[in-house]
């Protein structure tokens, strides 16, 4: 993210130490659904602050935090984002692009390392790495279910039905995209090794140019 952006982000993590647990709970919360919003980074910890600085105030007064926010959290934070620009769509696209390569970048490197240890241990393709079908699918799999559990959790933070969500389908699913791993053997591609590691650096060399110019 941008270097603002960045420094505001750790200066409300440094103030809201001093919120009372209840405070910081529900300050959490609508962080988390702020964070689904098409919002910025840089509007959300604006409206974070001015938040923190609410919740303060009233605990200060011996107030409770239903003084300053009202009965129904959820409203508030609609008629705060209402309220907000919303990123353009190209760059909502981006950010989420951005994201995405940081997690195939960490697959790929979860992939590499566990092909290099094959390779020392006598087993797999070495010196090159195999690239199986049924990886493919388990990598694509796992980003899906954690994009949906990251959709699932922005979208109820005030909801006691949370606790009750499709947990049990989402771990079937990764059940089954891990198995798609294991058992789907047919061979996509084969890399050299120098070819992986710069595949996995390539990614994150270009997420973090992304990162430094978006939110």
């Amino acid at each position: 993210m941008r270097k603002k952006t960045k420094l505001l982000l750790e200066e409300n993590n440094r103030a809201e130490e001093v919120l009372s647990a209840e405070g910081q709970e529900l300050l959490t919360d609508i962080v988390v659904y702020l964070r689904g919003s098409r919002v910025s980074t840089w509007e959300q910890e604006q409206v974070r602050r001015d938040i923190m600085q609410m919740l303060r105030d009233a605990e200060a007064r011996g107030e409770r935090a239903e003084s300053v926010i009202g009965p129904d959290t959820k409203e508030f934070c609609d008629n705060i984002l209402a309220e907000l620009p919303p990123m353009p769509r190209w760059e909502s696209l981006l950010c989420t692009l951005r994201d995405g390569l940081l997690a195939t970048a960490i697959l790929a490197a979860i992939w590499l390392g566990f092909g290099v240890l094959e390779g020392l241990l006598g087993a797999g393709s070495w010196p090159a790495l195999t690239l199986t079908i049924g990886q493919l699918i388990s990598g694509a799999g796992i980003l899906l279910t954690a994009c949906g559990v990251v959709y699932w959790i922005c979208r109820r933070p005030f909801s006691i039905e949370q606790k009750k969500g499709p947990w049990v389908v989402l771990f079937l699913v990764l059940f089954a995209v891990l198995c798609a791993g294991i058992f789907l053997r047919q061979p996509v591609a084969v890399l050299p090794v120098p070819a992986a590691v710069a595949t996995v650096v390539g990614l994150f060399a270009v997420y973090k140019l992304m990162d430094l110019r978006l939110d």
